[in-house]
């Protein structure tokens, strides 16, 4: 009776896996991993390349005008330049391990000791990736905002800057024809000599060194002492 009872018992436990079996169920979560980390790989390298892509739009909007700010663009191209040498460093020792798996007959003949040997890097690779998409999607969102501000900033500064340089040069005329001697014409002069080399430094890009007044402002500032010098200057009567 108990013997029989015993049997019955072991016979409804479900069969022990063969080596072979858990070997084949080994290979089939290996190459899953693989797979995995192909796709991982594969969207690293897409956002890197819209990172690029943008990195060399803000790039074409600072050489299109120098009068632009570029401290917050040179910190930014400076991340990029890190995360890109972390980037290409992981992606060459990704693309040497992954080439020992090239054909899939090398996963379909693997043994338990060669797929040990890699699980554990292509396991560490996904999990790594997460971390450096997310600097890169905050990276790629910065220089998105600073490529609008910078396409904004650059449409205030088109109308400013040309009424600056027109009245540069109305005033220069107005203090020629108005015929001024002595101290006032010199002082005159000297203050639109000024106005003229603060407005030539905004145009060349130094208007950072104005911050925090915002550079429009600063060109404002130039606007306003040559619009107080044609004030001060005696128009003849005609």
């Amino acid at each position: 009776m108990w013997g029989r009872k015993r049997r019955e018992q072991h016979s409804e436990q479900p069969p022990e896996e063969t080596y072979e079996e858990m070997l084949a169920e080994g290979r089939v979560a290996f190459a899953d991993l693989m797979r995995m980390a192909d796709e991982t790989h594969e969207m690293a390298g897409r956002s890197f390349g819209t990172l690029d892509e943008m990195r060399r739009e803000t790039e074409e909007l600072l050489s299109g005008d120098p009068a632009l700010p570029t401290a917050a663009a040179r910190a930014q191209f400076a991340e990029h330049e890190r995360l890109w040498e972390s980037l290409l460093a992981d992606m060459k020792a990704y693309e040497a391990r992954r080439g020992r798996w090239a054909d899939e007959k090398d996963i379909e003949n693997a043994d338990f000791d060669a797929m040990s040997a890699d699980h554990e890097y292509f396991r560490d690779y996904v999990r790594s990736r997460a971390s450096v998409l997310q600097r890169m999607n905050k990276l790629i969102g910065e220089l998105g905002t600073l490529a609008v501000s910078l396409t904004v900033l650059r449409e205030q500064l088109a109308p400013i800057r040309e009424r600056s340089h027109a009245a540069l040069e109305a005033a220069a005329t107005e203090i020629a024809w108005a015929g001024l001697t002595g101290q006032s014409a010199y002082a005159l002069q000297a203050r639109l000599n000024a106005a003229g080399d603060r407005l030539r430094e905004l145009d060349a890009g130094d208007g950072e060194s104005g911050l925090p007044r915002s550079i429009p402002d600063q060109y404002r500032d130039v606007e306003r002492e040559i619009a107080e010098i044609r004030d001060s200057v005696a128009r003849p009567a005609f």
